[in-house]
């Protein structure tokens, strides 16, 4: 009788584990039926306000969601190209952001206003701190909308899933995927992704990567994808006065400027920041020829400092020692394209600037410890110095330093193969490709009525 019993008790916890199951598969179903209900109206919607301010003649309201300054250059070209074009009204949202490295319900400012405005770009503030209300973004009626990344940084009335139902969200990298496996995966997040109208990316290369890994998505529109060229590297061709300030040395002649940019953390098993920082204290000062900065993620030593892995006396010792130096710096600074341009060395473990080092066409040395790349990483990787351990970085620094760089060759053959170029950046490319975008869905809005 209890054998009977308890096969019954059995058959009803399968039952109700498949009605749940069941219930669930259905209650997905409703929320995506629901949610592609929404796209529809917020597409024809778009459409409309399109044809409006065609017939209007109002210029294309572009919103450029920011929170980290370190990270505006992947805009800037965009932003100038359109601020003075009249068909276009650029404007910058300054937000705060929460991330896992906060403290929970902790928004960060990374003062991303203050440096707008120092920059003379067109900024308004997302956020009131002392009223504690967020502007509504309804209130703004952008037609396109940029984010700086694609992660969930921000309360849901400036979700990506939100934006996308009042204006089409365009996408340009801020980190380009040159690794597979778990750095691949967080810069690929198909809850952002879904809700992108436009994605701009760098070279046809990465676009057929980033095509395959996505196209068994059915949102996916493959003729949404564009190469366009990358933002972030504008700035090369530009004929910029050039002063070196994050160099104790500025930009003396006869001395090898080395920058040095670990990745933020150590989950992923691949960040060299603890395996070099004393060696590189120690080759510093065994050679004053050389000019070194230290330049950290802006995540990287409050990540740290939160994990435990770096101390609170150890952080002051690390900054008292940079501050006291001859020949070493830690640059924290928002701007980065000058240090890149008089920089002479590149150190790096997995990290996305490396695409936008190559591209100045001087050696990097990659510090490696997983080999994280993935097709396109693996093709610029050729013309990387691969070191492993202390003695190997010495040996790889010393030759570069003699002026023996045997990759130098390499390098400029794969910048031609790799790296798409436009004849007047990808800045204006963008810009010219969404005016051809608004003028498409005005269009269409007129055949609709």
């Amino acid at each position: 009788m209890s054998d009977v019993l308890s096969k019954r008790d059995e058959m009803k916890k399968k039952l109700r584990n498949f009605v749940k199951k069941a219930l669930f598969r259905q209650e997905l179903q409703l929320l995506e039926e629901q949610q592609n209900t929404i796209r529809v109206l917020a597409s024809a919607t778009i459409k409309s306000r399109a044809l409006v301010k065609t017939l209007l003649k109002k210029p294309v309201k572009v919103l450029f969601i920011c929170h980290e300054p370190s990270l505006w250059s992947m805009f800037d070209s965009i932003y100038q190209e359109m601020d003075k074009d009249l068909g276009f009204s650029p404007l910058v949202v300054a937000l705060p952001y929460s991330h896992a490295s906060l403290p929970r319900g902790q928004f960060k400012d990374s003062e991303i206003f203050e440096f707008c405005q120092q920059q003379n770009i067109k900024v308004i503030k997302g956020y009131d701190k002392e009223q504690n209300v967020w502007i509504n973004p309804l209130e703004l009626l952008p037609d396109y909308v940029f984010f700086q990344t694609p992660y969930d940084l921000f309360p849901s009335i400036w979700s990506v899933q939100q934006i996308s139902t009042i204006a089409n969200v365009c996408y340009v990298p801020y980190a380009t995927s040159l690794f597979r496996g778990d750095v691949d995966d967080i810069l690929h997040p198909e809850l952002f992704f879904k809700c992108v109208y436009l994605f701009f990316k760098e070279s046809n290369f990465t676009r057929e990567l980033f095509v395959k890994k996505l196209q068994d998505n059915a949102w996916l529109d493959k003729g949404k994808v564009i190469a366009s060229g990358h933002p972030k590297l504008d700035y090369i061709k530009k004929n910029l006065q050039l002063r070196g300030s994050a160099w104790r040395q500025g930009i003396k002649e006869n001395i090898t400027r080395i920058l040095w940019t670990p990745r933020w953390n150590t989950s992923d098993g691949c960040c060299h920041f603890f395996d070099y920082k004393s060696f590189f204290t120690s080759f510093c000062a065994e050679h004053q020829n050389i000019d070194f900065t230290f330049r950290p993620h802006p995540l990287c030593l409050q990540n740290f400092l939160k994990s435990g892995e770096l101390s609170a006396d150890e952080y002051k010792r690390l900054l008292s020692d940079y501050k006291q130096s001859d020949n070493q710096s830690l640059d924290d600074s928002p701007e980065y394209h000058d240090t890149f341009l008089t920089c002479d060395i590149l150190v790096s473990d997995v990290s996305s600037m490396m695409l936008e080092f190559f591209a100045t066409g001087k050696p990097i040395i990659y510090t490696h410890r997983n080999n994280l790349f993935n097709e396109f990483g693996q093709a610029l990787s050729d013309a990387f110095y691969w070191v492993t351990n202390e003695q190997e970085l010495e040996a790889t620094l010393k030759q570069l330093i003699a002026g023996d760089d045997p990759l130098f060759q390499k390098r400029h053959e794969l910048m031609k193969e790799l790296i798409h170029k436009t004849s007047d950046g990808a800045g204006r490319e963008i810009k010219n490709l969404i005016q051809e975008d608004f003028s498409e869905s005005s269009s269409l809005s007129i055949e609709l009525f």
